[in-house]
């Protein structure tokens, strides 16, 4: 089984696509949906109860991150895990420069507060700004609108979350995609995570944005491939 959690404001099964191939076979993608809980804590405790046991996990920007936590908690334990551009922590402070301004993620909270249809398309504009695909992209991103108020719980979590308080000690062989672009989450971010995870193997993609699987998907399909095989 893979298991899979989307980005921030992307539907659950907005990854379902890369898999979608025959190559994948006998695989099946389990999507969770963690926008159902306005708690990290309800998350973790349904996660255990459903007692989901992936062999390969792959999480996107904010999923990549709860994949991350899900690990550490051993509430999962998965042989590979493929992370899309999640944020080592999203607010730049004292410890990491490379991040958003404490002012600007204010802006896009309160934003979102106050018109979040308007702002969850302005989100998907910067998730595709950049990339060579970014017309494209910024039009067919599947965004979640069903439950503003959990999202910007969520919202919160990724300011309040830094991957610093993390032990990555059960931390799976992973690979890691990352747009050279990307205007959410900035590319040297990548540099915490390698520091600190054993079996690491970052990819990084040209011309693109927060998407790397939608920039170049023959290409991701190909990498996680490589890794299913080197099992």
């Amino acid at each position: 089984m893979i298991l899979s959690l989307s980005g921030w404001g992307q539907k659950a099964d907005s990854l379902d696509f890369i898999f979608k191939d025959s190559a994948f076979d006998p695989f099946f993608v389990r999507n969770f949906d963690y926008t159902k809980f306005n708690s990290v804590n309800s998350f973790f405790d349904d996660f255990d109860n459903e007692k989901i046991n992936p062999k390969i996990v792959i999480g996107w920007s904010l999923g990549g991150q709860l994949a991350l936590r899900l690990i550490e908690k051993k509430i999962i334990n998965p042989q590979l895990l493929i992370l899309i551009a999640p944020p080592f922590q999203m607010v730049k402070d004292e410890r990491i420069v490379a991040g958003m301004s404490q002012k600007n993620y204010e802006d896009f909270y309160k934003n979102f507060a106050v018109s979040p249809n308007k702002t969850l398309k302005q989100f998907a504009i910067l998730t595709a700004m950049n990339d060579k695909n970014s017309k494209e992209i910024a039009k067919n991103l599947d965004i979640n609108e069903d439950n503003f108020a959990n999202l910007e719980f969520w919202l919160k979590e990724l300011k309040e979350f830094s991957c610093f308080d993390l032990d990555f000690s059960e931390t799976p062989r992973t690979l890691f995609l990352q747009g050279e672009q990307d205007m959410i989450v900035h590319k040297f971010q990548s540099d915490y995570f390698k520091q600190r995870i054993k079996n690491f193997r970052l990819e990084m993609f040209e011309k693109c944005g927060h998407a790397p699987h939608l920039n170049d998907l023959e290409r991701v399909r190909k990498l996680i491939l490589e890794e299913i095989n080197y099992y």
